[in-house]
């Protein structure tokens, strides 16, 4: 592991709260198959959202708004045809975010929104494209009720994508799960 990205992992891990429960500030919750962990397991009362989606984990990583805007960040610019514009988007790659977790190489993931869609990626769906979890559009914060916490989505290359595509990109994500 780059020595650099072991100290920014070893400062996000500094961000959860008290009695091993993250902040109340997490926009992103990575859990499954992950060697680093900075919030204890699922609790059924603290955890009312995890458990109105019916995902529970033994350990997890809670990411703030915050510790996702100190790792590198990318900017890609992406359009659909039912979009009335390009949209640019800022955040951290996904290879980033696996990384501070140590998710295995080759792992499944699971990306699952706020209104409980979730989409489901094979190792060569993620290898297939330079994927970012977006924190920033055009160059304001994701918030909820727009495509926030964070939007998983990658750069169409100047290119304008069909509307059935866009499936892929998960919008209002807020939790990962690697298998």
């Amino acid at each position: 592991m780059r020595p650099a990205l072991l100290a920014l992992m070893l400062a996000l891990s500094v961000t959860s709260g008290v009695a091993g429960h993250a902040a109340a500030e997490t926009v992103l919750t990575v859990a499954g198959r992950i060697g680093e962990v900075n919030r204890g397991p699922y609790n059924a009362f603290r955890d009312a959202f995890f458990k109105h989606h019916e995902r529970t984990f033994e350990n997890a990583f809670s990411f703030t708004h915050e510790a996702l805007k100190r790792l590198p960040q990318k900017s890609i610019t992406a359009r659909f045809d039912n979009w009335p514009n390009a949209v640019t988007a800022k955040g951290p790659s996904l290879a980033n975010v696996l990384e501070v977790v140590r998710a295995p190489d080759g792992a499944k993931l699971k990306v699952v929104a706020l209104d409980g869609y979730a989409a489901e990626f094979e190792a060569k769906d993620i290898a297939s494209h330079d994927w970012i979890v977006a924190i920033e559009a055009d160059d304001k914060p994701l918030g909820i009720g727009g495509r926030g916490p964070t939007w998983l989505m990658f750069d169409t290359g100047g290119k304008t994508l069909k509307a059935e595509d866009e499936a892929l990109w998960v919008w209002s994500a807020f939790m990962i799960v690697v298998e």
